[in-house]
């Protein structure tokens, strides 16, 4: 009976923290906590587009052709999926801010020794470091938001965070070409990697002041009292800023973790949703990294002179994109807004392969820069639909193996290139974003203004 009595107040315990954090009508938070972990996104979408960017002065520094330049790009993509995966599941056990932490760490590392590299074999050992970390900071960050935001707030929490990413996104182009054209030949490509390891300086701010831990993982794991004293922060701050708090409604408690987290999501009603986000996240990153890694490439497969530079004043729709988000990510339901966002980027990739001059070029580019930022309304449905207990492993399992389809894209295109040239190239791009963007509309759940408790049933 003393156990049943103690699994009673425990489960009382988790369902008072969720309900107080339903209620809040606000971020309860500073503004701080957005700059923090936005900052941890724009250092990873940096990274990812910096690969892009330096690809034609590889090929040419390194001797690369065929497979060897997909080489950097794939054991990028691979480590990202084991980065996100070991330390999301270790997240689970450990906390999401130890974890994030700790990715924080691999990616600057990594970009350091990046910079250093001497041979294609030391580029893409250095470029699985770098991947580690950037796949557990995208989920954890996600995961992160999600648990610290109120429900009718929830999208708008990610999508401010991604913002940065698009920031990070659009920047990756203009510093490349910067440093690519005034420094020497074989310096400037290595300051573009090297800049990746400022995300350092995102470990000063994990601290309870700025990036607390998520109450819902605290009061789960034993540790009811910092999740109360959290909460009463929140709520002291929610106050002082003009607004009163309504009653908790009551939610149902979510389950503590009682096996490996993966384990909780491979039965009912959580497979379902693995497979659906696993697929729809398969063929956005297949479409994504193919555009992001082999734009310019493909470019001047097509006779496109200064095509770095158009496609640069192209993601420029990275900015349009994530502002987009922030403004419907909380308005529509997520899948229709996911699938609209893909329609978007399958008109924009489209208008580039049938383009014969820079108007329909850029035009093009820029609509497929919104498209590229979909990932905010994508992130905050991932993040939704599992239970605290494996949120964070939900997130890997989606963001992080789907990045099999990013991994296995350089083969792709580089035998599409062969057989059908860059338009036919940027023709298939399409068709992955149609297949994406089908699987989240009809096989996706309502998610947007739920609370995670009633999503997590």
């Amino acid at each position: 009976m003393a156990t049943m009595g103690s699994q009673s107040v425990t489960a009382e315990r988790v369902a008072g923290v969720n309900a107080r954090l339903d209620r809040l009508p606000v971020f309860g938070l500073s503004p701080v906590v957005f700059v923090v972990v936005g900052a941890s996104y724009f250092f990873t979408f940096y990274d990812i587009t910096a690969i892009g960017v330096t690809l034609p002065v590889l090929e040419e520094r390194f001797g690369l052709s065929g497979a060897d330049l997909a080489l950097p790009v794939t054991t990028n993509l691979f480590a990202y999926i084991v980065g996100a995966y070991v330390l999301s599941s270790l997240a689970d056990y450990i906390g999401r801010r130890r974890a994030l932490a700790l990715s924080v760490v691999l990616l600057s590392v990594g970009a350091v020794l990046t910079a250093l590299s001497w041979s294609v074999t030391s580029l893409a050992i250095f470029r699985a470091v770098t991947g580690l970390g950037m796949g557990a900071e995208i989920a954890l960050a996600a995961t992160i938001m999600t648990e610290l935001s109120p429900p009718r707030l929830r999208g708008r929490g990610v999508a401010l965070n991604v913002f940065w990413g698009g920031v990070g996104l659009a920047a990756a182009p203009w510093i490349g070409l910067g440093l690519i054209s005034w420094l020497p030949a074989d310096i400037g490509w290595r300051v573009v990697f090297a800049l990746g390891a400022l995300a350092i300086v995102v470990l000063v701010f994990l601290t309870d002041r700025w990036v607390p831990e998520s109450p819902r993982w605290l009061v789960l794991h034993g540790r009811p009292d910092r999740a109360d004293g959290l909460l009463d922060r929140m709520e002291t701050h929610v106050r002082a800023r003009g607004h009163t708090l309504p009653e908790p409604r009551p939610v149902a408690a979510e389950g503590d973790l009682s096996t490996f987290p993966t384990w909780e999501l491979l039965r009912p009603p959580y497979l379902g949703r693995v497979v659906v986000v696993f697929l729809f996240w398969f063929f956005s990153y297949m479409a994504a990294y193919a555009y992001l890694a082999y734009l310019p490439t493909l470019l001047e497969e097509m006779g496109v002179g200064k095509s770095l530079l158009y496609s640069a004043i192209g993601d420029l729709g990275f900015l349009v994109g994530g502002f987009v988000s922030v403004l419907v990510i909380d308005r529509w339901n997520r899948k229709h807004s996911a699938a609209a966002a893909g329609l978007v980027g399958m008109l924009g990739i489209t208008l580039v392969a049938v383009s014969h001059g820079p108007g329909l070029l850029i035009v093009g580019a820029f609509l497929a820069g919104i498209w590229i930022m979909a990932p905010a309304l994508g992130y905050a449905y991932t993040s939704e639909v599992f239970p605290t207990r494996a949120r964070a492993s939900g997130m890997s399992i989606g963001d992080g193996l789907g990045h099999l389809g990013g991994a296995v894209q350089p083969y792709i295109v580089v035998a599409a290139l062969a057989a059908f040239g860059p338009r036919g190239t940027f023709g298939l791009m399409v068709g992955m974003i149609a297949v994406a963007a089908s699987i989240i509309l009809f096989g996706g759940i309502r998610t947007a203004g739920d609370s995670l408790s009633d999503l997590a049933r």
